[in-house]
């Protein structure tokens, strides 16, 4: 029941408050970087490439 209160006021904040698109989006671009990093981490792959400037 929380869980869901808890997504009912972040939906609120996120289409009422100012700047909460910018909120909204940075939310989701978090969720699916963590997504993708998940997936990687399953499949055993570096989350990313080394840095080719450190060289």
């Amino acid at each position: 029941m929380d869980k869901t209160w808890n997504k009912v006021g972040l939906a609120a904040v996120v289409l009422l408050a100012p700047g909460g698109f910018l909120l909204g989006a940075t939310l989701l671009a978090n969720h699916y970087r963590k997504k993708v990093a998940a997936k990687n981490d399953a499949r055993g792959e570096p989350a990313s490439r080394p840095d080719e400037t450190d060289l």
